[in-house]
């Protein structure tokens, strides 16, 4: 699928009207162009791997891209067509930040008002689940009948992981969570935004703050600095709690790039 002929779809215009397109992401699980008129930019994605292995669920996504487009938190929707694996959002007034960015204290305090004004949106119908003992039994069952049972870890690991999740679902609240917070998905200018929404749902906000956490390598200081500004105060039962989530959040990430190695 050529990237031009897809923003002249969305945009309605004449390919002529376009610029070229220019690569900038070559990702995961997608691959992005930025495409340019004279009056508009926007963003084209492509989606390169399978969804279903990986976990993804694109008309869920669909979903949750109109509303935080709408609550200014992603950016605007020009053309979702889950079916065909593509994406069109406009290109967003800002940058993406540095990892150092991530780590200041100014950002993180900007960031952790970015994710708590997300946890407040009220939770919309249609959306996803996030369950992470279902997640991470999912990535078991792929990597177990593949024969990649290595790649699961060792027993007493996933005892770990399912004691680690039982206790932290047992106090958990269910939030719209983007649930993949890292600072290439972040835009500044001179406000927030957040892209990639893939793996957004509903679930536990403190997994968006441990994806922060783990992605950056916050130190426990950084940390406990991350869930003031996200809290308001110091709760040293809620900085536990992070921990704990952020053990779970880099095992579900071993266990994705895995499943992703043979996707």
């Amino acid at each position: 699928m050529d990237p031009v002929d897809i923003a002249a779809e969305a945009l309605q215009k004449d390919r002529s009207a376009l610029g070229p397109a220019e690569r900038i992401k070559n990702g995961l699980t997608n691959e992005s162009w930025v495409v340019r008129a004279a009056d508009d930019s926007v963003v084209v994605r492509v989606g390169n791997r399978a969804t279903e292995p990986l976990q993804i669920d694109r008309r869920s996504e669909a979903i949750v891209l109109s509303i935080v487009a709408a609550a200014g938190i992603g950016p605007p929707v020009l053309l979702c067509a889950p079916d065909r694996n593509l994406l069109v959002t406009r290109l967003l007034p800002g940058r993406t930040w540095t990892s150092r960015e991530v780590r200041t204290s100014e950002n993180v305090a900007r960031l952790a008002s970015l994710l708590r004004e997300l946890h407040a949106l009220p939770i919309p119908s249609n959306v996803r689940a996030v369950d992470l003992r279902q997640i991470v039994s999912g990535y078991w069952n792929t990597l177990l009948a593949k024969g990649l049972s290595a790649r699961v870890g060792t027993q007493e690991t996933r005892e770990k992981a399912r004691q680690l999740m039982a206790g932290l679902t047992d106090d958990a609240q269910s939030k719209l969570c983007h649930n993949d917070v890292h600072h290439l998905n972040v835009v500044d200018g001179g406000r927030l935004w957040l892209l990639d929404w893939e793996y957004a749902g509903i679930g536990d906000p403190y997994f968006d703050l441990a994806s922060v956490c783990c992605y950056h390598a916050y130190s426990d200081k950084l940390r406990a600095e991350f869930l003031r500004a996200y809290l308001g105060a110091d709760r040293p039962s809620a900085l536990e709690r992070l921990h704990r989530m952020c053990w779970v959040f880099n095992y579900i990430r071993d266990l994705w790039f895995a499943v992703r190695e043979m996707a």
